[in-house]
């Protein structure tokens, strides 16, 4: 089955990547021939006669027709689509929304057109074509792939709405998805300890040879899951059961779990007797023990969400990693190429691309920049207009040129526009940040699972939170952290070099926490019907969080207090 999996996949893939090879030769061109044609088809929907998409005969009467826009200025025409209205962005129907969380508890709903998902998947394709050209293995065994439901419901007009990892996922050959050691059903339970337990359950009675999800702690979590039920693990694979608790329909059914995964599964005693030798020779089930076949691992690499890729090695080993590619609900952006980096092409057929450079963010009328403009090292905050409905859309991201592919700019995402905090002008960005946690890591061997700094106002200094998974540190180290940091930040920040100079910032503060508080937040935002594993984590916080202060570490306390 992998063979002829792997051919599948390189055949369907072959046609793609002839064509996107050209087109990086020719980026001006393709972008120019996109943008027209998507015009052109949606010149008579209501925001095509708004902005005259009739009269647009070039990318320069574009920007003079169409204004940027985000979210709040199209949810009206979004409100329209959900009501049943059909023509409003785009000629073609709405297939789904991809409901995103966003950064408020008020969801998002991005359309998603027929036109727009089979783009996706012929990316997505791609992207497999290359990864099997540089690891021939990677489809030998079952495929582990964790996303969102693709269908969580629907509005009053019939419309699903979903995840855009799950609706990525649904794009796949059906050849690859019946490869999947996790059912798609697991997705839609609620609960959030018991869906990674069922994750774990699937997908530790497989063989796995490739995994496939954006984010990095999704993987940390299932790993740390299956070692705190281990033993059930192994028992449950041997039995044929879901779980301790769950060993018949009926009772999957009584607990929220879709009745389906209960019902599909079979004794494996060979598999459990496996796990068994496993658990013993370490005493842990860990998956680069129980999966020997792993060729690579798929998620993001870039951003702050990159930092948590170290924390892989520890469950998984030195199994490469390639990005999985910058993609958002709003759309697929870039095909990643290498292993170990976070940067990707340009995807000119996905989405017509306008950059604005990051040095006129703040001007009242910045320049936009086509992809043929960019250059190497600069950053730019990223417009999209695509077949979805967007049109000169702001994602408020941040992006880097790391290079070109041919003619077409190799780019990374960099942070979100706005990760900036400022007590005294300092303009502290979360890469300065993440730079100065990269350096306690490596000085003092420290283990930081995940941070966040809030501005403390008050005492005009910045308190960082930090998980600590390795040894807590002793007052001693707790001083030496708090001056290293210190430190790392005047290197990476001359402005907030000059205000620690001037005293006009006071020493850093740092709070050790325990190990259940990034549970707890997690579970909190999926209590408010945000997913968990779309969540993005608030690294920088404008102000304190109770649940922050509720998993300090007892025994430091007073350290911190007095800090």
């Amino acid at each position: 089955m992998g063979i002829l999996l792997s051919s599948i996949i390189r055949a369907s893939g072959a046609l793609d990547r002839r064509a996107f090879a050209w087109d990086t030769r020719y980026p001006g061109q393709a972008q120019k021939d996109f943008l027209l044609r998507l015009l052109e088809k949606n010149k008579n929907t209501r925001y095509g006669e708004r902005y005259a998409f009739s009269s647009i005969a070039s990318e320069k009467d574009f920007r003079d027709n169409v204004p940027v826009v985000d979210y709040s200025d199209i949810e009206p025409y979004i409100e329209q689509i959900k009501t049943g209205s059909r023509n409003v962005l785009t000629g073609e129907p709405v297939l789904m929304f991809n409901m995103t969380s966003g950064t408020t508890a008020r969801p998002k709903y991005i359309p998603l057109t027929r036109q727009g998902q089979k783009r996706t998947g012929r990316l997505m394709r791609q992207w497999l074509s290359h990864a099997l050209a540089d690891h021939p293995s990677l489809l030998g065994k079952s495929f582990l792939s964790i996303t969102g439901a693709a269908v969580e419901g629907r509005c009053g007009c019939g419309i699903p709405f979903g995840s855009a990892s799950g609706m990525i996922n649904s794009t796949l050959p059906l050849t690859l998805r019946s490869s999947f050691a996790i059912p798609a059903a697991v997705a839609e339970i609620a609960d959030y300890d018991s869906r990674y337990y069922v994750m774990a359950r699937f997908a530790f009675a497989k063989s796995i040879s490739f995994i496939a999800t954006p984010n990095p702690l999704t993987l940390v979590k299932l790993a740390e899951t299956a070692i705190g039920r281990q033993e059930e693990i192994i028992r449950t694979v041997h039995n044929g059961w879901l779980s301790d608790s769950f060993q018949s329909t009926q009772s999957c059914i009584n607990a929220g779990i879709p009745a389906e995964l209960c019902s599909s599964i079979k004794p494996d005693r060979a598999r459990a007797a496996f796990l068994e030798r496993m658990l013993g020779n370490t005493g842990r089930l860990l998956p680069i023990d129980c999966w020997p076949d792993l060729t690579l691992i798929g998620c993001w690499l870039g951003g702050s969400i990159g930092f948590h890729t170290e924390s892989l090695a520890k469950y998984y080993g030195t199994v490469p990693l390639r990005d999985i590619g910058y993609m958002a609900s709003e759309g697929c952006i870039t095909l990643p190429l290498e292993d170990a980096a976070p940067a990707g092409i340009l995807a000119l057929r996905n989405n017509y691309y306008e950059f604005i450079p990051e040095t006129q963010l703040d001007s009242t009328h910045p320049e936009t920049l086509t992809a043929c403009e960019l250059e190497t090292g600069s950053c730019y905050k990223l417009l999209l207009t695509n077949e979805n409905g967007l049109y000169r859309y702001d994602i408020n991201d941040i992006v880097k040129v790391e290079g070109f592919y041919h003619e077409t700019p190799v780019i990374s995402f960099l942070r979100k526009s706005g990760n900036i905090l400022s007590i005294a002008g300092e303009k502290l960005h979360l890469n300065h940040c993440l730079s100065a946690i990269y350096r306690l890591q490596e000085v003092f061997s420290v283990d930081i699972h995940q941070f966040r700094i809030v501005p403390d106002l008050t005492n005009l200094r910045y308190e960082f939170f930090l998980d600590i998974r390795s040894e807590v540190p002793g007052e001693s180290m707790h001083n030496a952290l708090i001056t290293a940091l210190d430190a790392a930040l005047c290197e990476n920040n001359i402005e907030y070099d000059s205000r620690r100079r001037s005293k006009r910032l006071n020493s850093p503060c740092i709070h050790v926490m325990d190990s259940s508080w990034e549970d707890d937040v997690l579970k909190g935002h999926a209590t408010f019907g945000q997913r968990d594993a779309q969540y993005k984590w608030l690294q920088f916080s404008a102000e304190k969080i109770n649940a922050d202060f509720k998993h300090i570490k007892q025994t430091i306390q007073q350290m911190v207090i007095t800090c």
